[in-house]
């Protein structure tokens, strides 16, 4: 992957992608400040670097990380984008299309033919640019919290 690519959002911040995993605490903030469910520290200690795949989105100027997403899976039949986020301040900004776009550079680089990569999509409308569809009729996701 472009390391050094960048993306400008109008006047605003200018983001920066570049592979890597966020250590626990990070990942920890990053979740919270995004709105999203908390997970515990322990988990994110034996999780986070374990992924196939993640990338970091970091502010130009500040370099302060400002989202991420991730692919889990076996790396041959099952792909699963996850902890995809930007922070509330920084969403809309089109931060998370840099993110998405980083994350199917490598599906498409990685996957093998007739793989099952699959999202929870939490946004209405954001997915279906790179060809997510919903998986219903044929399947609905279900999910079992602990």
């Amino acid at each position: 992957m472009d390391r050094g690519r960048r993306s400008s959002v109008g006047s605003e911040a200018l983001f920066r992608v570049e592979e890597g995993v966020p250590d626990a605490d990070t990942f920890l903030s990053l979740r919270a400040k995004a709105g999203m469910r908390t997970r515990s520290r322990e988990g994110s200690v034996k999780g986070l670097g374990q992924e196939l795949f993640s990338v970091l989105l970091r502010l130009e100027d500040s370099d302060d990380i400002v989202g991420m997403g991730r692919v889990i899976g076996d790396g041959g039949t099952i792909f699963v984008i996850c902890d995809m986020l930007v922070i509330e301040e920084f969403q809309r900004n089109g931060g998370g299309t840099i993110i998405m776009n980083a994350l199917m550079e490598y599906l498409l680089r990685e996957a093998p033919p007739k793989s099952y990569i699959n999202l929870m999509a939490d946004v209405d409308g954001f997915y279906e640019r790179w060809g997510f569809v919903p998986s219903l009729p044929r399947s609905r996701g279900m999910v079992l919290r602990s």
